[in-house]
């Protein structure tokens, strides 16, 4: 086991990875009795086709990734949910872009919990009669989706700034797309990408890290899961299509979503989470509540407390996004294009503001860390092979020339594009 120390924040992280590959993550949290387990595979949405051992690529159906976190918890002779309670536990699962996360959560029975936890994702069962089963309660959840106009402004703006993607397409798929899901295909997605050297077993709370070492060594070891290789295909961007596009949506007032697409080279670790940190910083000097650019356009009713901004690496792709609600769009487009052009000078002597922010943020991040709940599920440790201690410390450290720098990469020449949900 390897331990780093976290001396400032006194925490302390202990890694292992196993002779099969699987990793393991341990935040032992002595004055806590609750205890969380997050069991991740780096696998969501964004997959579209892979290969196993250089046999011929197979196609990934849009949904899948979601659709297989949902039968995973049915077995051939238990519901792995159902089991979770037995044992007094909280369980629960997540699908986004980059990866799948089953969980679970207690404060007593954590060695049958965990080993559960272990058993019902290492070990698939899909039958024909559950995967159609399946697809009829998933095809009204994607329903559910298509009425809620706030994901249909997201995936709008996502479909301008990248027509075509896999980021494009919902995460649920649509009725065609799972309807083509076959058990075949679950089988052979859960060896590729549920295998150990793709998983990660993330602990935090109350627990003896020997005692759990000992325990997922035993219940690997007792189960015949051979490596296999695993080829990843990556979808290629095609160009924005269009600048600006438009939907009628059933909405009392116009929704609107603006972007701007980055450049496509994949940033990753400890970079990427910084430019996140720093991006973040960056879009409330330029367009946050306290500044005279927000209050001026809230003041004249252009914008209201819906207003928002985002900064995102999924992958390869990065965006800045802003949403609102709003009857002026195109003065609010107009808006954010002026301030976009002027924001060398709007970031002037704003190394006070900035400080301000910095320390805000630091001290979000350090109040977080009084939930064992924000500790287990940081997506950031799969995708970028961070936590939130290594985010505080990061934080720290950050400079205003990384806010000037980070500026120019982001908005130098940078393209809006908009999508607008209409009434």
């Amino acid at each position: 086991m390897k331990t780093k120390h976290y001396l400032k924040l006194k925490e302390d992280v202990i890694t292992e990875t196993l002779d099969n590959g699987l990793s393991i993550v341990m935040v032992p949290k002595s004055n806590y009795h609750k205890t969380f387990a997050v069991l991740t595979t780096a696998y969501g949405a964004l997959e579209q086709k892979f290969a196993i051992d250089d046999a011929q690529p197979i196609q990934i159906p849009a949904g899948t990734a979601h659709f297989l976190e949902h039968k995973l918890f049915e077995k051939e002779n238990e519901d792995a949910f159902a089991r979770f309670g037995e044992l007094g536990a909280d369980a629960n699962a997540f699908t986004n872009a980059y990866q799948t996360s089953y969980l679970f959560s207690t404060t007593q029975n954590l060695i049958p919990a965990l080993t559960h936890l272990l058993d019902f994702v290492q070990t698939p069962y899909f039958s024909k009669q559950t995967v159609e089963k399946e697809q009829g309660i998933i095809g009204q959840e994607i329903q559910m989706y298509d009425d809620d106009p706030n994901w249909a402004l997201y995936m709008g703006l996502l479909n301008t700034l990248y027509p075509d993607s896999s980021i494009a397409k919902d995460i649920a798929g649509t009725r065609e797309t799972i309807a083509t899901i076959t058990p075949e295909l679950l089988y052979a997605i859960h060896s590729a990408f549920y295998q150990p050297t793709q998983l990660t077993l993330h602990i935090v709370g109350h627990f003896n890290p020997e005692e759990i070492l000992a325990v997922v060594k035993d219940n690997q070891f007792k189960k015949d899961l051979r490596p296999k290789k695993l080829t990843r295909f990556q979808d290629k961007n095609l160009p924005a299509k269009e600048q600006q596009s438009e939907r009628y949506f059933n909405v009392s007032r116009p929704k609107v979503a603006f972007g701007i697409r980055l450049d496509q080279n994949q940033v990753a670790g400890v970079e990427a989470t910084k430019r996140i940190l720093i991006a973040d910083i960056l879009d409330d000097l330029l367009f946050g509540e306290q500044t005279d650019w927000y209050q001026n356009l809230y003041s004249h009713g252009i914008i209201d407390t819906e207003f928002d901004t985002s900064f995102d690496i999924i992958k390869h792709y990065q965006y800045v996004s802003f949403f609102a609600e709003t009857d002026d769009y195109d003065i609010l487009t107009q808006e954010i294009q002026s301030q976009i052009d002027d924001y060398q000078n709007v970031l002037e002597n704003q190394q006070n503001a900035f400080e301000s922010l910095r320390r805000a943020t630091v001290g979000e991040g350090i109040q977080k860390l009084n939930s064992l709940e924000n500790m287990a599920l940081q997506g950031d440790d799969v995708l970028f092979g961070t936590n939130l201690f290594d985010k505080i410390e990061l934080l720290q450290d950050l400079t205003f020339d990384d806010i000037l720098v980070t500026a120019d990469k982001i908005y130098r020449n940078a393209t809006l594009q908009r999508f607008v949900l209409h009434k």
